[in-house]
């Protein structure tokens, strides 16, 4: 099964998130100071709060796939969000502090020379590095649908976003534009903050048993609907637990028909959205007479 398959790889993403992006951190950092781009320096918090968040998602992952147990008997999916959650408000500190720290450099420091060049090439080296994690960290939250995978992505693109910025910040400032460092470090805490309150609004979302996004609400729908016996969907719960989506439907039947029967249109119906709807982790479908009682013979 393709999805059994990518949890290895989803763990392997989060360890590759953890050395790219420390070796990132320490390049950027390195340089940054070197060269004096205080964009890059930023840009280093960018990795850094990178590495901080594959570690907790180590943890999460391995906490998450844990199975169902007399004290969680939902499982333990939902500590992926709450890893999320304190991660993304960690970066709404550093998104703070980043700005106050840059706009008191423009004022009380001159700015008197351009950041040597040897930063343009650690930013286009962290550019690449970058597009590269996004595109393999994408793969594996759409096989897993994992929630720290995903803030993982949008963490990669977010850094792509940065050093590209940061590369063109510093070829500014060697046409003569000086401050446009400083303004490019400016940008980037802006960015982290909302990708912040994005991620927060996700996790609140996932820790309060928020339904599913509506087209797989129709989806489900749709899908139980195709299977015959079934006359109407009486009710149906949905919600995200970590990786796995969880399903509670009512389906109506004929009220002149066996409970027997009813059953085997149940069992149908739980198999159909098995085979159709991705990362179900718990279905539950129950029965009930249209406009009466299923009899019980």
């Amino acid at each position: 099964m393709k999805f059994e398959e990518c949890i290895q790889c989803a763990q392997r993403a989060v360890w590759v998130g953890v050395f790219s992006n420390g070796l990132l951190f320490f390049m950027k950092l390195g340089i940054g100071i070197i060269s004096g781009s205080r964009a890059l320096i930023a840009d280093s918090l960018y990795s850094l709060k990178d590495v901080s968040f594959s570690i907790a998602g180590i943890i999460a992952l391995r906490y998450s796939r844990k199975g169902l147990d007399a004290k969680h008997p939902y499982g333990h999916g939902k500590i992926e969000f709450l890893a999320s959650l304190i991660i993304s408000v960690f970066l709404i500190i550093l998104a703070v502090h980043l700005a106050f720290d840059t706009i008191y450099d423009v004022f009380n420091k001159a700015l008197l020379a351009p950041p040597h060049l040897i930063a343009l090439v650690a930013a286009v080296i962290a550019l690449l590095t970058n597009i590269f994690l996004y595109r393999y960290t994408k793969c594996v939250a759409k096989e897993t649908n994992s929630p720290i995978i995903k803030t993982a992505s949008r963490h990669n693109e977010a850094d792509a976003f940065s050093s590209g910025l940061v590369a063109m910040g510093l070829l500014g400032t060697h046409f003569g534009v000086l401050i446009l460092d400083h303004i490019v470090a400016l940008l980037e805490t802006l960015h982290i903050a909302i990708l912040s309150i994005v991620i927060i609004k996700d996790s609140y979302a996932g820790l309060m048993d928020s339904s599913l996004p509506e087209t797989t609400n129709n989806l489900i729908k749709k899908v139980t609907l195709k299977v015959g016996g079934v006359l109407s969907v009486q009710s149906l719960r949905t919600r995200q637990t970590g990786q796995e989506a969880w399903i509670e439907i009512t389906i109506g039947v004929k009220p002149d028909i066996p409970v027997y029967r009813a059953r085997g249109i149940a069992e149908t119906v739980e198999d159909e959205l098995l085979d159709n709807i991705p990362h179900l982790g718990h279905v539950l479908v129950c029965f009930t007479g249209e406009n009466g009682s299923v009899k019980s013979y």
